[in-house]
């Protein structure tokens, strides 16, 4: 995805960017990064994969696993995990 096509509210919106939850996201994104795909791109670009728009959201096929959507869920809980034991309780996913 194009970095013209996150639109503006991605873009401009530092304050969001600057939450614990979504810098923790982008670093895990970009420890897991090895094949250098993603080298220099800034954080809005990274995360551009996480945000679901109501097209996309009519084309994903919910029948299917998809391994990449599954990694980015992966990501996102274990983020939210991450912020919430920086403010000093300790959290841990658990797996059904």
């Amino acid at each position: 995805m194009s970095h013209a096509a996150l639109g503006p509210a991605v873009n401009d919106d530092k304050a969001a960017l600057a939450t614990p939850l979504v810098e923790f996201l982008a670093r895990l994104v970009r420890a897991h990064e090895s094949s250098g795909s993603r080298k220099g791109k800034s954080d809005p670009e990274l995360l551009a994969d996480f945000i679901i728009t109501k097209e996309l959201r009519r084309k994903f096929d919910h029948r299917r696993s998809d391994p990449d959507a599954l990694w980015r869920l992966d990501m996102f809980y274990t983020a939210v995990g991450l912020a919430i034991e920086e403010r000093g309780v300790m959290a841990s996913p658990t797996r059904r």
